[in-house]
């Protein structure tokens, strides 16, 4: 019975440690692949066609020359930490690290067939002005001529008018318009230069906290306060813009990165836009049989896994205000008349303090500690 027994067990262990052999072949065969589908779309799709089709003169910008024609200013070509979605590729030049990024693609043209059979661009003065309205009506921000020739930086080649379309798929990306306009304001990485629809700015260091259940026993609890502090200043900020306040329709903790002056900025500005952008969206007359309907990327919180601040050191008040903020449709006085699962000013700022308060009677108890 004993050596049964004994036989039973040692078949399970082998068969245990054969399957963690075989998850962790798995997990490196992934990791290669990913590794090498990233070195692929990095040397031989984006640096390739960006270099190909800057000597053939279709793509024009200051990054076209860094990267083409001084390939050896550029060095530790590496994956992005953050999802391929918006970066293609990372790049350290004499300390700097450069985020390559691509401009979505666009349906309009620029361009059109005249009686001839030719295709025509417009003359520069004018794409200036489609760019200035452009601007105007998409994030009310009106610029003078000079901004406007400044933003274009004056790298069209008369001689190839194609290049005219490829800063026009930049002005069209909510991503690289935002880092432009903005950039005084500290929001979004800056922009540091252009290859056609190609585009870097600077990288940023991802604050990583993981969200998962292992966070309920960990010990970073002080440092997941200090993040969430820093993320509803960075939404206050966002509210006192001008002309008209910012709204982030989409926001993801792994998105947000610290600059190397150790400002906290937003990696991706793909879903930020202008308040009277969002209300033209979602009250232009199509009808809604139902929420879902009308809904634009994300309304509510919550998700799979729990917030930045559900862990097992989180004062019991704190929490309450925090389930309050995520669903504030139960109080008639906590949401936005009219708008029952946007939290009022005031519930917004009564948890930015009580995280306040709590951030520095934690700081005061380390300090404590420590002495």
């Amino acid at each position: 019975m004993l050596n049964a027994f004994k036989r039973k067990f040692r078949t399970i262990l082998q068969r245990c440690i054969l399957l963690a052999i075989l998850a962790a072949i798995f997990m490196l065969i992934v990791s290669y692949m990913n590794l090498e589908f990233c070195y692929k779309i990095m040397s031989q799709n984006s640096l390739t066609y960006m270099c190909k089709k800057y000597k053939n003169y279709e793509y024009s910008g200051t990054l076209c020359e860094e990267l083409c024609a001084n390939e050896q200013s550029f060095k530790s070509f590496k994956c992005p930490q953050t999802d391929m979605g918006t970066i293609m590729f990372t790049a350290e030049k004499n300390g700097d690290v450069y985020a390559v990024k691509l401009a979505r693609h666009i349906k309009d043209d620029l361009s059109w067939i005249n009686s001839r059979g030719m295709q025509v661009y417009p003359k520069i003065e004018n794409f200036h002005h489609i760019v200035k309205m452009h601007i105007t009506l998409t994030y009310n921000v009106t610029l003078d001529d000079n901004m406007i020739k400044a933003l274009v930086n004056q790298e069209i080649d008369k001689n190839n008018p194609q290049q005219m379309l490829n800063f026009w798929r930049l002005f069209k990306d909510n991503n690289y318009m935002m880092s432009k306009l903005y950039d005084e304001d500290s929001l979004f990485p800056t922009v540091l230069g252009s290859c056609g629809p190609y585009y870097a700015t600077e990288s940023l260091n991802i604050l990583k906290t993981e969200q998962s259940l292992l966070q309920y026993i960990s010990s970073d609890w002080q440092k997941r306060l200090k993040y969430a502090l820093s993320l509803m200043e960075f939404v206050f900020k966002m509210d006192e813009m001008k002309p008209e306040p910012l709204r982030m329709c989409k926001m993801k903790i792994s998105n947000f990165g610290v600059t190397g002056d150790k400002r906290i900025k937003y990696e991706n500005a793909e879903h930020v836009y202008v308040e009277t952008k969002i209300d033209k969206r979602l009250s232009d007359g199509s009808p809604c049989e139902e929420d879902a309907d009308c809904n634009f990327h994300y309304c509510m919180g919550g998700g799979l896994f729990p917030g930045l601040l559900a862990s097992a050191k989180t004062p019991k008040n704190l929490m309450k205000m925090v389930k309050n903020c995520i669903d504030p449709s139960k109080f008639n006085n906590l949401h936005v008349p009219g708008r029952l699962y946007a939290p009022n000013t005031e519930l917004a700022l009564r948890l930015y303090n009580e995280m306040k308060r709590l951030h520095k009677v934690d700081s005061k108890e380390t300090v404590v500690g420590t002495n």
